[in-house]
This record gives structure tokens, C-alpha cells and sequence, in this order.
């Protein structure tokens, strides 16, 4: 007796069943990519928050070695009115903080701010500006967020503590703060904030505040701080 098998047994996918797998398959795509990319920034979070602790503790840690002095050229950047100074960590002259903290200042004597060559600061150097520590061909030193963003500092000299740069306070017995625009990049202070809030007059001059206060909480938002704790 012949046995012959059905022509649908040797059939693959059908154009439908194909539509169908591809249909979950992007589904579960659409799933996980949510939560992978909130893993990933959850972990740079975590990263830049460490960093800009880690940076903060090295400048107490110099000041504490070198009799109050920070870790920073003072007539390089003119303090404001609260005797603070602002800089960032992108490669340049501001990155001179940088620089000192992990002993790669110039080897010119008199301009060496750290004498004793310590190392306050570490981090392994990269060969790309993306993130962590940053050295070009001529020397330039600069340091980076996980989203390729410099991170900001504010020093202050005076007892009084250095001010939180996007309100009024002021942070007794802290002479720096350190913060990062996070992943959307935004964020960034002005060089000193409002000691008076004006209410604008007039209903489009309030609808503008209004939107101005809007766009500036949520560039905020996912900023991280070194001197508060993370939303």
C-alpha cells in the first residue's frame, strides 16, 4: 500500500501566521524597551550621582590638606556678590579644578596648587569625550556625565557655605556643590538665582512667568545633585 503524505505537511509559516509572530514579537519589543532604556538611566543616574559626591568629597578632602585653600586658581574666575564661583567640567580652563584633583596640573612649580602631588580624584581616563575623565593631545582635561554633558560646581571661600544656584539656600560648612543636567541635558543654572521672586503684572506677563516656570521645572527635573537626594 502507497502512503503519500498531505501537500500541507510540507507547507512552512503562512503569510498570516508570519503577520502574527512578527505582531508579538514587536509587541514585546514595545514592552522591554521601556524598561530597559529606565534601567539605563536609572544606572547613569546612579553614576553621576557618585561622581559628583565623589568630586565633592575630594574638594573638601584638599581643603582639609592645604589650610582651607580649594583646589582652584581664584584669579582665574571672579567670585559674584555671595563670593561664589561657577565652573564646569568640560575640558578647558574651568577643568583646572580637575586637573589639580587628580594631579595633572603643569609641572611649573609656582603654579602647582597641589604641591604634594596627591591624588584626590580617580577615575579611569577616556580616549573619547563621553563620559568620565577626559585628556586631549595637548593636556586638556575634562569630566563627563554618562550623557556627555560636563558637570557643573559652584565653590564658595566663606564659612557662610556655598548657595544652592537655583534657590537662595545657602549650605553651612559646604564650600561646593556639585550637580549634572542628567539625561535630557538641561537644566543649567544662572550664575546666581533670584533673591526675590516679582509677580508679574498683567495677564500675558503672568501666562509667560508662568510658562518660563513650567519649561525651567521640567528641564530640572531629572537633574542630579550632590547636595540632595534623587526624585
Amino acid at each position: 500500500m502507497k502512503i503519500t503524505l498531505s501537500p500541507r505537511s510540507s507547507k512552512g509559516f503562512t503569510l498570516i501566521e508570519l503577520i502574527i509572530v512578527i505582531a508579538i514579537l514587536a509587541t514585546l519589543a514595545g514592552i522591554a524597551y521601556p524598561t530597559y532604556m529606565s534601567i539605563q538611566e536609572n544606572a547613569g543616574r546612579t553614576a553621576a550621582k557618585k561622581v559628583c559626591t565623589d568630586i565633592v568629597s575630594a574638594v573638601e578632602s584638599f581643603k582639609q590638606d592645604n589650610n582651607g585653600m580649594l583646589p582652584y586658581n581664584t584669579d582665574m574666575v571672579e567670585a559674584d556678590d555671595d563670593d561664589q564661583m561657577y565652573l564646569t567640567t568640560t575640558a578647558g580652563e574651568d577643568a583646572d579644578l580637575i586637573k589639580v584633583l587628580t594631579n595633572r596640573e603643569d609641572d611649573d612649580a609656582e603654579r602647582r596648587l597641589n604641591s604634594t602631588r596627591d591624588i584626590y580624584l580617580r577615575s579611569d581616563e577616556q580616549d573619547q569625550p563621553r563620559e568620565g575623565l577626559f585628556v586631549n593631545a595637548t593636556g586638556e582635561v575634562g569630566f563627563y556625565d554618562p550623557w556627555g554633558s560636563p558637570y557643573y560646581v559652584v565653590l564658595c571661600e566663606e564659612d557662610a557655605g556655598a548657595k544652592d544656584p537655583f534657590t537662595t539656600r545657602r549650605y553651612r560648612g559646604k564650600n561646593c556643590l556639585v550637580y549634572s543636567t542628567g539625561p535630557d541635558q538641561e537644566g543649567v543654572a544662572s550664575t546666581a538665582a533670584p533673591t526675590t521672586k516679582k509677580k508679574p503684572k498683567g495677564k500675558q506677563a503672568q501666562a509667560a512667568a508662568d510658562a518660563a516656570a513650567e519649561m525651567l521645572e521640567e528641564a530640572l527635573e531629572d537633574n542630579v545633585y550632590s547636595w540632595k537626594n534623587q526624585k
